[in-house]
């Protein structure tokens, strides 16, 4: 199928590995000018070489209060507009919400919520001046269905999640479109942290870890990147042109909600 993004300039940020390093590899195969971000260094340049095509960098430490607006502006002065911005944020540290310190909060506030919602808000205000555009965040299933030890990331992305609708609703009549994607488990460096941390919180071994997840997946194993990726490009590009404020579950069956 032809997205018709050939073309469209596209933002996605924490771009240089992971679900955002496929998303970024997903819009350059469709033909846009992807601009990928993250703090930088070789993990970027790496991911620049390995994408290949019409892919530029961008770097920005998000975690800075004002970075993801400037990171905006930046490519706008560049290019003269944004077609799409994919908002991708790190997690936080995996801890028991009783473990947690007004540091943990803070950090996770300055990593996931504020990121998202400067990106968000200087993205959008030149979408509605050009008359379009796509917003997609990605979150996670954890909004809809918490797990122990996730308390830092399912707080801070159900606010991004809410900022999601809530710009959905305001920004449709601008031509603006809003949309959200929730991973569940998927094959990354961070999901194997969290099976890391689960097995030394419940004494026992990673693979005895997987195997309990996997077991919760109807279909029997964990995500690849590129399928989480497959549907951000849709739900982004002119094809999905009647879709907003949707979120999509991509966890295997795992959350089975109507909500």
């Amino acid at each position: 199928m032809d997205l018709r993004l050939n073309d469209k300039v596209v933002l996605v940020t924490a771009a240089s590995k992971g679900i955002g390093f496929a998303v970024a590899e997903r819009f350059a195969r469709e033909g846009a000018r992807v601009i990928i971000s993250s703090r930088g260094g070789a993990l970027l340049d790496d991911a620049i070489e390995r994408i290949g095509g019409n892919v530029t960098k961008q770097a920005a430490d998000l975690t800075q209060d004002g970075s993801g607006t400037k990171l905006v502006e930046r490519i706008i002065d560049q290019y003269g507009r944004l077609d799409i911005l994919v908002s991708n944020t790190p997690g936080p540290r995996i801890v028991p919400a009783l473990e947690t310190t007004d540091e943990d909060w803070e950090a996770a506030y300055g990593a996931l919520l504020r990121p998202a919602v400067q990106l968000s808000r200087r993205a959008a205000q030149q979408m509605c001046l050009q008359g379009s555009g796509s917003i997609v965040f990605l979150t996670s299933t954890w909004v809809k269905q918490p797990a122990v030890g996730g308390v830092l990331s399912a707080t801070m992305r159900s606010g991004v999640s809410a900022l999601a609708k809530q710009l959905a609703l305001e920004l449709a009549s601008f031509g603006v479109r809003v949309n959200q994607v929730m991973p569940g488990a998927t094959g990354t460096d961070r999901m194997r942290d969290i099976m890391r941390a689960k097995s030394v919180q419940h004494a026992t071994t990673e693979d005895e870890e997987r195997a309990v997840t996997v077991r919760d997946i109807p279909l029997g194993r964990w995500a690849e990147a590129v399928e989480i990726a497959d549907t951000v490009a849709f739900l982004a590009s002119p094809v999905s042109s009647f879709s907003t404020g949707v979120a999509i579950s991509i966890d295997g069956g795992a959350v089975r909600s109507t909500l």
